[in-house]
């Protein structure tokens, strides 16, 4: 990943301070491998909050639209974007165990000094992909096992066996 943007996750969030972006889906590069397509901008919006309890968050709202390869036929798949996700920042690894039993709506993060805002982007919106992503109708393939002109490959396996004998 070439760009880079590093906030201090606490001071920004104790500052309740507000980040917000666009990026091309080409400029992910773990994501690209999950891509038909890097056309198109995602919009973000990083925000950071104090919650009642004194407890620093990080708000991530993602939006915009991948081109995912379609699990069936390998094609193109229009993927909407519109994640939300609220990330609570731990200082020490002892807390994660308690602090995410109490917390079930959100995600602990460690705090870091100089955290990778586009790395947080992309492995919040890698964690929220589709595990096989297929277009819902018949697609690619669907249309081409259906075709009448269509020889089955073991009728193909057949002919052969019979020109051998």
């Amino acid at each position: 990943m070439s760009e880079q943007i590093m906030i201090n996750s606490l001071e920004f969030s104790r500052g309740a301070e507000v980040l917000r972006g666009k990026i091309s889906s080409g400029k992910l590069e773990r994501l690209s491998d999950y891509l038909y397509s890097t056309q198109g901008p995602i919009e973000y919006e990083l925000s950071g909050a104090v919650d009642p309890d004194g407890k620093s968050l990080l708000h991530l709202a993602i939006r915009g639209k991948l081109y995912l390869k379609c699990q069936r036929c390998l094609e193109k798949l229009e993927h909407d974007l519109d994640l939300v996700s609220d990330l609570l920042l731990i200082e020490n690894e002892k807390q994660f165990p308690e602090i995410t039993d109490e917390s079930e709506g959100t995600d602990c993060i460690l705090a870091d000094t100089e955290l990778n805002v586009l790395a947080l982007l992309e492995e919040e919106i890698i964690l929220k992909l589709p595990v096989s992503p297929r277009h819902d109708a018949a697609c690619g393939v669907a249309s081409f096992a259906n075709s009448k002109n269509v020889q089955s490959v073991f009728a193909t396996l057949a002919a052969l066996k019979k020109s051998t004998k």
